[in-house]
């Protein structure tokens, strides 16, 4: 069975659908990746319908994934400079004022 995006969409409102919400984003990433392959699709497949990620496996993935944040880093501070901070744009949020009247 597969999701509508009207039911995704609904479930990613919950307050527990943190996980779901972190997944589809690295998945969505991923799938832009050229490099992940159709055989990373089917790993990822069997370890969804296992149910379990194997606990050798976890271990592995997070030291892949230090490395690649690792690479990101080195090509970021390559890009665009060391000393180079991005700090995102924050949005200014409205001010609530309080006004009394003497009547």
């Amino acid at each position: 069975m597969n999701a509508s995006s009207n039911e995704m969409l609904l479930a990613l409102r919950s307050p527990t659908s943190g996980w779901l919400a972190a997944v589809i984003c690295a998945l969505d990433e991923a799938l832009l990746d050229p490099e992940f392959s159709e055989q990373h699709r089917q790993m990822l497949r069997g370890l969804l319908d296992a149910g379990q990620v194997p606990e050798n496996v976890a271990a592995a993935s997070h030291e892949r994934l230090q490395k690649f944040e690792e690479a990101v880093q080195t090509l970021h501070e390559a890009l665009v400079g060391e000393d180079a901070h991005f700090e995102a744009p924050v949005a200014a949020r409205p001010q609530l004022k309080l006004c009394a009247s003497a009547a």
